[in-house]
């Protein structure tokens, strides 16, 4: 009889990741690099290269990022990418599978591709997917915590913010809000901050993510931070110590607020119990400090309690393979 294997994948704006029930996790960037010309595609060997090697041949071939501000774009070419990047996580996440054996795979999206791209997605994993169930990273993010009482999950991702209350059930739309406030908006904002500063340096994409994941922080006091960028192909050591703060705190503020209005949009007999269990997950969530600055902005509103989750990288996608190796039968898309 053939078999059937498991797997969570969180399909992320900046990052895919998939676990799998043979215990196999891996993540690449959510990119896709078409080579540019005959002379790319004649070095690059290949009619695209997927994550870090369209990356790392970004000067040769035109990139792709399918998923923009929380939705996979409306064109061929974004969804051709999407099932690219799906396909590969299957294929590499299991090896071992054989050409009888099936698929089930619950995939976590930003929660507003749940809602517009539902459809398109179980498309798009036809022939490599046996049955597909789509869900919101918030909700699988609280699966992977067995966060089901009631919750407030922030998942700070590149392209969105989207925040969910958990109560007991499969959250309603009320229970949901999206913001565009997410890590692709802190990248631009350090990016307007630095070149406000020092006109003259040269940054990249790359540049400023990698400062951002590396230095990045909203906490009241922290080391001084200096980095090497260069100026008309010169390295020098610039500090970025405040601004880099105030730009994370662009991005900490307007969660907060949402923070707060979900909570008192939320029945008042739970508000309380909603404000001391506040999780924060997604890249984001890796900001120092960026629990004390939310748990900060509720003393106003009578406190709360925020912690992160402690495997940001993964969280999504643990959360989605527990719910495919549980979800009752009813559940399921078949393809």
């Amino acid at each position: 009889m053939p078999d059937i294997y498991y797997a969570g994948i969180d399909l992320g704006t900046s990052r895919s990741s998939i676990t799998t029930s043979t215990g196999k996790r891996l993540s690449v960037e959510t990119c896709v690099g078409y080579p540019k010309d005959v002379i790319a595609k004649k070095r690059l060997q290949k009619d695209y290269l997927l994550g870090g090697d369209a990356l790392d041949n970004r000067l040769a071939v035109n990139l792709v990022w399918p998923l923009a501000e929380g939705v996979i774009r409306d064109d061929e070419q974004a969804l051709q990418a999407t099932a690219l990047i799906l396909r590969h996580l299957i294929e590499v996440g299991l090896p071992e599978k054989q050409e009888d054996d099936q698929v089930y795979a619950a995939i976590g999206v930003p929660a507003q591709a749940s809602i517009v791209n539902k459809k398109a997605l179980i498309d798009l994993c036809e022939g490599f997917i046996d049955k597909v169930l789509i869900v919101s990273e918030p909700f699988a993010v609280a699966y992977a915590n067995d966060r089901f009482d009631e919750c407030l999950i922030v998942d700070i991702g590149a392209g969105t913010t989207d925040l969910c209350r958990i109560h007991g059930t499969l959250p309603e739309p009320e229970d949901q809000l999206t913001l565009k406030t997410a890590g692709n908006f802190l990248d631009a904002e350090i990016t307007k901050a630095i070149h406000a500063k020092y006109p003259d340096v040269q940054l990249s994409a790359r540049i400023i993510r990698t400062i951002k994941e590396k230095y990045g922080y909203v906490s009241e006091t922290a080391d001084p931070v200096k980095v090497t960028l260069n100026t008309q192909g010169i390295p020098q050591e610039y500090d970025i110590t405040q601004l880099l703060r105030e730009c994370c705190l662009s991005l900490a503020n307007p969660i907060s607020k949402a923070v707060q209005q979900l909570v008192g949009s939320f029945d008042p007999d739970f508000q309380e119990r909603l404000r001391q269990n506040i999780l924060l997950a997604g890249g984001g969530s890796r900001l120092k400090g960026i629990d004390l600055a939310i748990e900060k902005s509720l003393q106003a509103y009578g406190g709360g309690r925020v912690e992160c989750v402690q495997d940001a990288e993964y969280c999504g996608s643990t959360g989605a393979l527990k719910m495919s190796m549980e979800m009752p039968a009813e559940y399921w898309e078949r393809i």
